[in-house]
């Protein structure tokens, strides 16, 4: 059973950042989040995970996994072959569905995957496709991308890049730095100086691993030029100086 279904308990607490290789998988991959969130780019398109949200990636996808935040949920994979029906209008399109679960429906599908999870455990083939029947015939194809949140989430992660101011990035979109904020934040909750905040941030704490990197270089790199306001910066969001973080 196990090369063709796998499912997994998603537990991470706080932030985590991931600077992993991309990854093409020869199955359906899926996710539910029950809280937090998770950023993965998908083809080049980042996608942001919140809680209710359930993620069905087609084979042969590049997926990459970029940002936790305080996560619990499942994911896991399954091909064809496993299911007993594999009509479903979801498994015919080539673009990953997101749907959301609201309420009662949430809880629903929560209490469907941990149930899943046990029988797993047990090799319980028929349960297994029954529930991912039922899963498969709730989701719809089709879903639209919210294309300036996340082309911005891309810009903000991307490898290497340092991370810019919002009046920059909207110049970039051909938007205004009040539609980047406003659309970011209805799109993730967040607005789009804290998706760069944590941009700068997660450089910064890895840049400081390295002692040969000099603390005036990682300000710069971290676009933040003077070094005294990057150190301010720091402080205020992890309660250490740069030059004491490096020495913990």
């Amino acid at each position: 059973m196990k090369p063709h279904f796998s499912l997994n308990i998603i537990k991470e607490k706080g932030i985590t950042t991931y600077n992993q290789k991309s990854q093409r998988f020869p199955l359906y991959a899926y996710c539910f989040l029950l809280e937090g969130e998770v950023l993965v780019e998908v083809e080049g398109q980042n996608l942001l995970i919140s809680p209710g949200q359930f993620v069905l990636i087609p084979p042969q996808q590049a997926i990459e996994v970029k940002y936790f935040d305080n996560c619990q949920g499942y994911d896991g994979s399954f091909a064809l072959e496993f299911l007993k029906d594999a009509s479903y209008p979801v498994l015919r399109s080539s673009i990953l569905i997101q749907q959301s679960f609201w309420f009662e429906d949430a809880v629903f599908m929560g209490s469907l995957l941990q149930r899943m999870k046990t029988v797993y455990e047990d090799k319980d083939r028929t349960f297994l496709q029954s529930a991912l029947d039922l899963i498969l015939g709730q989701l719809r194809p089709g879903g639209k991308v919210a294309v300036v949140s996340e082309r911005f989430l891309q810009l903000v992660f991307e490898k290497d890049a340092i991370p810019l101011s919002v009046a920059e990035y909207a110049s970039q979109l051909g938007v205004t730095p009040n539609y980047l904020n406003k659309t970011v934040k209805n799109r993730t909750r967040r607005t789009a100086i804290d998706w760069i905040e944590i941009a700068r941030l997660n450089i910064a704490k890895s840049l400081l691993k390295d002692p040969s990197i000099s603390i005036a270089d990682i300000s710069a790199r971290v676009g933040l030029p003077d070094q005294s306001y990057f150190s301010r910066f720091f402080k205020k969001k992890t309660g250490l100086t740069p030059s004491e973080f490096r020495n913990a």
